[in-house]
């Protein structure tokens, strides 16, 4: 499971380099309490080596699940760059979305291989509950 540095109302995780659902990032809720999740940004500093990668990710019932409810589809096998799920969220992915306290946030190959991926993923938001 991932590790989350966090701070008013934002967090950055590691992205790793797994093929499995989850496999890029899987993260349970680290407030313990609802939140809304704002924004997804993906600052991918390394593309994968295997030249095609696409990734999904969103908010997960538990942290082996692919999902593609914040970003779908993103490439992350062509080019270095930032990708968010507000201007590269894909078909499914969309604005914002509930991430319930205990919830996970999972990031996932969709097709391709991740080995050699690396970059970091931050995730804001607001909260939902005090």
């Amino acid at each position: 499971m991932s590790e989350m540095i966090y701070d008013n109302g934002r967090g950055r995780v590691a992205l790793a380099d797994l093929d499995t659902a989850g496999g890029l990032v899987s993260l349970a809720n680290p407030l313990g309490k609802d939140v809304y999740v704002t924004r997804v940004i993906a600052d991918v500093k390394v593309k994968a080596t295997g030249g095609t990668l696409t990734a999904d990710g969103g908010i997960a019932a538990n942290g082996t699940t692919k999902v593609d409810n914040l970003i779908d589809g993103v490439d992350f096998g062509t080019a270095i760059g930032v990708f968010d799920n507000i201007k590269n969220g894909g078909s499914n992915g969309k604005a914002g979305q509930k991430w319930g306290a205990d919830q996970f946030f999972t990031l996932s190959m969709a097709t391709g291989a991740a080995a050699g991926l690396e970059g970091e993923v931050i995730i804001e938001w607001a909260p939902l509950s005090e």
